[in-house]
């Protein structure tokens, strides 16, 4: 189980700021563990801040909906958009140099899909095109098709494809301190075309089942 510092209450300027664009499953689920560890949260979405304040709201006290320009400002800046909708929000954002800019994704374990699961996932370099001066991440969720029963202090696995060195680092830290088990991708897929690893391919295909 999460265990959240409930002192951390009160916004506080020196705290790294975690901007959201876009909400869904992966990208509230980050939202909630990063309120409750103690990270200021601004999240805009696209399709209405209306549609998701009630939600938000029940967050807690560190947690805001925005504009794009001023979720745009935190240091680290996590993306859910739609493949139709991303070139038309993407440049509505403002400079993102140097920014560390996270793709969020599920992927599906499913071994008769997972080659096309990760080569579809890898569609983030669209981001990247776009936002060339900012250190691209792709963030995949692990969405198993059976239900598990894992030992409760069990950590959440996710991966994680980047190039960029620092930008690794930080978002490890940062899913740590989120409770999470990241693991990186980097090493072990091809960056120069769509296709997968045959290593990335069997490990995954082997990813361990709740005991």
């Amino acid at each position: 189980m999460f265990h959240i510092n409930h002192k951390v209450l009160n916004i506080n300027p020196n705290i790294m700021k975690i901007g959201i664009i876009g909400i869904g499953t992966l990208t509230l689920e980050l939202a909630r563990r990063s309120v409750q560890a103690g990270y200021q949260v601004i999240i805009n979405n696209p399709r209405g801040n209306g549609i998701v304040r009630e939600t938000i709201e029940k967050l807690g006290p560190n947690i805001e909906l925005a504009s794009l320009d001023k979720a745009c400002e935190a240091e680290l800046l996590l993306l859910f958009i739609p493949k139709d909708n991303l070139e038309s929000v993407l440049k509505n954002m403002p400079d993102t140099t140097g920014k560390i800019v996270v793709h969020t994704s599920s992927l599906i374990f499913n071994p008769q899909s997972l080659l096309s699961g990760i080569t579809n996932a890898l569609t983030y370099q669209i981001t990247a095109e776009l936002l060339p001066k900012a250190h691209v991440v792709k963030l995949f969720n692990p969405v198993k098709l059976e239900k598990q029963n894992l030992p409760v202090q069990q950590k959440d696995e996710i991966f994680f494809i980047a190039k960029h060195s620092e930008s690794k680092l930080r978002i490890q830290n940062y899913l740590k301190s989120l409770n999470f088990s990241a693991i990186d991708l980097s090493r072990r897929l091809q960056f120069s075309g769509v296709e997968a690893n045959p290593d990335v391919i069997h490990s995954i295909k082997n990813y361990p089942k709740g005991n």
